[in-house]
């Protein structure tokens, strides 16, 4: 059994705290007048989260399967169906299950039909077309591994170059594809609409990214830790380029938040370049942190609680906004902030409430994180 690695660790409550980021910006819309530069936070530089976790599934995968080994693919696709597939489903039914509850008719689950399609997209909730990535990389797998075999034979700094460009290429041509769904027959054009659900190349250079960090682990996270200043600088620039082009056409050329949003998402050229910097520079400073203190001790208890606080944060942020709209509070940026603190305080006490309740239910520690 290999040694944890902290640095990964950590970086998984890094991505965490980016995650609620992300959907704690829909309460910043919610303002009067919604303040651009916390929506930014919020919004735009919180998306190196989602795909940073890509680049530490990579890593634990290769970590475990080093390119080469031979993979008894039956055994993997049933342990990874366990750890990820079980907990996906359960708190899709969870979410359909209070969505309809609070929502009537939102979420039309009633048939068989019905339930498949939003379990096979990831539509019970808008934070659980991850898993449905993370399952197709499962899938997948044995491709990425001789994959990463062929970049070997060629030159791993060739490999990753070439899959760079390709990358950025792949991300702009289905972000760009020229066509609407209605121009392809019926049966194709939900795998159209629904294309960043499931796809998993949208992010194949990130985890293939996490995959050399495993496979060459020492070399990977000296690398950034030695040249800590080059890995800093390169952040900042990534900062500002991605900033830089959000006041740009929010000033310059009038774009609303949410358009903002999706132009300037994680698979746009400067969301790409950012995600990079910022997965390298969080290596870079969790790799340099010797000794323990308060905020890392704090990463850490984040990490450890992090996918329980993935499934459950949507309930709570849910019940933060209708608990608004009930007593009539109005959501300024002290607000919002203060809403954000509170669903990060209100999952972490979720957490450790079902962590132990599960000691004593195995039924009930498998349903809703996959673990025997």
């Amino acid at each position: 059994m290999t040694e944890r690695n902290r640095t990964i660790d950590k970086l998984r409550g890094i991505c965490m705290l980016g995650v609620l980021g992300i959907h704690t910006g829909s309460l910043a819309l919610m303002c009067a007048t919604p303040n651009p530069h916390l929506y930014m936070l919020l919004e735009i530089l919180s998306r190196y989260s989602v795909p940073a976790f890509f680049f530490i599934s990579g890593y634990g995968l290769f970590c475990h399967y080093k390119p080469g080994t031979e993979l008894n693919y039956r055994e993997f696709i049933k342990k990874r169906f366990q750890s990820s597939g079980v907990p996906y489903f359960s708190w899709s039914l969870f979410y359909m299950v209070y969505f309809t509850t609070v929502v009537p008719g939102c979420i039309p689950w009633f048939s068989p039909l019905g339930l498949l399609h939003i379990l096979f997209w990831g539509l019970a909730c808008y934070h659980l077309y991850f898993m449905i990535i993370l399952l197709w990389f499962y899938a997948f797998f044995p491709l990425f591994q001789k994959l990463m075999v062929f970049m070997q034979r060629i030159g791993l700094k060739t490999g990753f170059a070439v899959l760079f460009v390709l990358q950025m290429l792949f991300n702009y041509w289905t972000m760009h594809p020229g066509i609407t769904a209605q121009q392809l027959p019926l049966v194709l054009q939900d795998f159209f609409i629904y294309r960043l659900n499931y796809l998993p190349l949208h992010y194949l250079f990130i985890f293939m990214l996490g995959g050399l960090a495993a496979i060459k682990e020492k070399e990977f996270f000296q690398t950034v830790t030695v040249k800590f200043k080059a890995v800093t600088v390169l952040y900042l620039l990534s900062v500002a380029y991605i900033c830089g082009s959000y006041y740009w056409y929010y000033y310059k050329h009038g774009y609303d938040l949410i358009s903002l949003t999706n132009t300037f998402q994680q698979l746009s050229p400067q969301g790409f370049f950012y995600t990079i910097a910022s997965i390298l520079f969080f290596c870079a400073v969790f790799g340099r942190q010797k000794a323990t203190n308060y905020f890392t001790k704090a990463v850490d208890f984040i990490s450890d609680n992090s996918m329980l606080v993935y499934f459950c944060h949507p309930f709570w942020l849910s019940m933060i906004d209708r608990t608004s709209h009930h007593f009539g509070i109005v959501m300024t940026t002290k607000r919002v902030i203060a809403a954000y603190v509170l669903l990060l305080i209100i999952s972490l006490i979720t957490s450790v409430i079902i962590t132990k309740l599960s000691k004593h239910s195995a039924p009930l520690r498998y349903l809703l994180t996959g673990k025997k």
